[in-house]
């Protein structure tokens, strides 16, 4: 058996265990001093080199709170959308706007720089507009026309006659025989019924009377009636002249509108017929009514205007240009005179001037187009 001097003693089996204390090692006994490792032997140079070994990735950030934006730098804007803080449109702060030169740059264009003048490529009023819809007159027809075109028309009704003439005479000869032929047989019917109403002539003078007033009303009428047809005709041929039209001897006896032209000749018939039976001044009043309503027929073929607003629009032109119309009416009136003194043979020549110069006053006082 050995001893064990200066030293504790070996416990013996039957001693009790000594209690263990939470946290502490059980005691095993007598410890060995623990021993230092090995150095470290340097890497070999032949050796591979070892690689570091991989860090886990930081944990994400916490999502923000509902409706607030994210914590940290506010991420880049994706192509084709504009940065942050600058309206998609407009240049960046900072920067000239669009359309501006930059400072120091060139200057701006003067005011009106590539800008089309006023009314540029604009059609003219009533241009394109289909017959039938000539504007109503409002206010009449613009201001009096201030150098007098009266010459000018005379001028070109002469030259005119001078290419059309034998057409306008032959066609006035046609007419005047017709028209001579209808109120020939116009007087024979209206006239001769009054003689079948007193045979002997030694009675009955009253009822003669009276029918034979009637058959002069009825006469008088026919003729205003004719002569109206027969102007219509006429005027029509003057404004084909004026507007460059080719003429033909058919177009005085063609009538475009001839419901129109009816009503107008039998209206101002009917004028003309009852301002000449108001004594003393019926005569006057039917050559101002002629006056005023100069240009009804120019209106109602030209512009194909009802006979009542052709009636006011020739009132209307007539009043603008007062002093133009006047003086040419009682020019129109002197060149017809004349013309009749002349065994009224003349009148085959002042009749198509007087109305072709008509047309031409009446083209220029409305301001349409005139062919040269």
């Amino acid at each position: 058996m050995s001893e064990n001097p200066g030293g504790t003693p070996p416990p013996r089996d039957d001693d009790p265990a000594k209690p263990v204390t939470p946290g502490e090692a059980p005691d095993s006994g007598p410890t060995e001093p623990p021993t230092a490792p090995d150095p470290a032997e340097p890497p070999s140079p032949d050796a591979p080199p070892v690689p570091p070994a991989p860090t886990a990735p930081p944990a994400p950030p916490p999502p923000p709170p509902y409706g607030q934006p994210p914590a940290g730098p506010p991420p880049t804007p994706s192509y084709g959308q504009p940065p942050a803080g600058s309206p998609y449109g407009q240049p960046p702060a900072g920067s000239s706007p669009y359309g501006q030169p930059a400072p120091g740059g060139y200057p701006p264009p003067a005011p009106g720089y590539g800008q089309a003048p006023p009314g540029y490529g604009q059609a003219p009023p009533g241009y394109g507009q289909a017959p039938g819809a000539y504007p109503p007159p409002v206010g009449g027809y613009g201001p009096p026309v201030q150098a007098s075109p009266i010459g000018e028309a005379y001028s070109y009704g002469w030259k005119k006659f001078t290419q059309h003439g034998g057409l306008f005479i032959g066609a006035a000869l046609v007419w005047f025989v017709a028209a001579a032929i209808v109120l020939l047989i116009v007087g024979l019917v209206f006239g001769g019924f009054g003689a079948l109403l007193d045979p002997d002539g030694d009675g009955m003078r009253s009822i003669f009377s009276i029918a034979l007033s009637f058959g002069a009303i009825i006469l008088s009428a026919a003729t205003f009636l004719i002569g109206y047809l027969i102007q219509a005709a006429f005027i029509r041929a003057a404004l084909d002249v004026t507007e460059g039209r080719q003429l033909s001897f058919g177009d005085f006896f063609t009538f475009r509108d001839p419901g129109p032209i009816l009503l107008t000749a039998l209206l101002l018939s009917g004028i003309n017929l009852v301002l000449n039976i108001v004594p003393v001044f019926g005569g006057l009043l039917s050559v101002v009514a002629g006056f005023l309503l100069l240009f009804t027929f120019w209106f109602v073929i030209d512009k194909h205007l009802s006979p009542v607003d052709a009636i006011k629009a020739s009132y209307q032109l007539v009043t603008a240009n007062l002093s133009t119309t006047l003086l040419f009416y009682l020019l129109t009136a002197v060149v017809l005179v004349a013309g009749a003194l002349l065994c009224g043979i003349g009148l085959l020549v002042a009749v198509p001037v007087a109305l072709l110069a008509t047309a031409f006053l009446f083209k220029r006082l409305l301001g349409d187009p005139i062919a040269a």
